[in-house]
């Protein structure tokens, strides 16, 4: 492949958003590598959007597995040799696992949403540096927002996720530090809210469809030379930190 053809990856791509996230942008014209830790529900996942004619391609990635996310980055680098986008998207939610205690819920959530996206993006990064228009956009929540949470009008403010709220707060703090430390390899990196979306993770009681929550992250994505780094963002625009 050529470098004129834009490649993404997407990791927790399977499912909900992270599988809308794929489509969107392989609709634009996207080749994507579709993350996944199991390849049968990827290859099931992918198989309708290639009948489509789109270029959605499965690939075994678990986020909190070093041997996997560096057999992954190996992959690439010998079939492509660069990597244009990098969506962070794989993450859980654990406050309401009863059989957890609430230091397991955290470590076992933290190891995903945190952990998991540090170790993939420090893998990818040598490969975003040979894209010429490299980005990073990590899938927070503004329920990681403390200024929000501080607003008793705050449509959410009844929502009490601990665990949750913390990681993708530190997912926020991540994104801050990467913004800067990449500004001078050209990479910019944004964190998104996709909204609250009826997918499995929420029992599917959401108020808005995958492909809803998927506009803000594709749109990121894609961004020209113009757009922002180090921003916290839906798609109404900027959320306070």
């Amino acid at each position: 492949m050529g470098m004129n053809k834009t490649l993404a990856l997407v990791s927790g791509a399977n499912r909900g958003i992270g599988l809308a996230i794929a489509t969107g942008l392989a609709r634009r014209g996207v080749h994507v590598l579709l993350g996944c830790r199991d390849l049968g529900r990827g290859e099931a996942a992918s198989a309708p959007l290639r009948a489509e004619g789109l270029q959605v391609w499965p690939v075994q990635l678990d986020t909190t597995d070093d041997g996997s996310v560096t057999a992954l980055a190996a992959r690439i680098t010998q079939d492509f040799g660069y990597l244009d986008i990098l969506v962070n998207n794989a993450g859980i939610g654990l406050d309401y696992a009863p059989m957890l205690s609430p230091v397991q819920r955290m470590e076992q959530t933290l190891a995903v949403n945190v952990v998991g996206t540090l170790r993939l993006t420090e893998a990818m990064v040598p490969l975003l540096v040979e894209s010429k228009q490299p980005r990073i956009v990590n899938v927070s929540s503004e329920l990681a927002s403390f200024k929000l949470h501080s607003d008793p009008s705050w449509a959410y403010a009844d929502i009490k996720l601990p665990t949750y709220q913390a990681s993708k707060a530190a997912v926020n703090s991540l994104t801050v530090s990467y913004a800067d430390s990449l500004k001078e390899k050209g990479i910019k990196v944004n964190a998104i809210c996709p909204g609250y979306t009826a997918t499995e993770a929420t029992n599917f009681s959401g108020s808005r469809t995958p492909a809803q929550a998927a506009v803000v992250a594709i749109h990121y994505a894609l961004l020209d030379d113009g757009g922002p780094t180090g921003a916290f963002a839906n798609e109404e625009g900027e959320l306070p930190w």
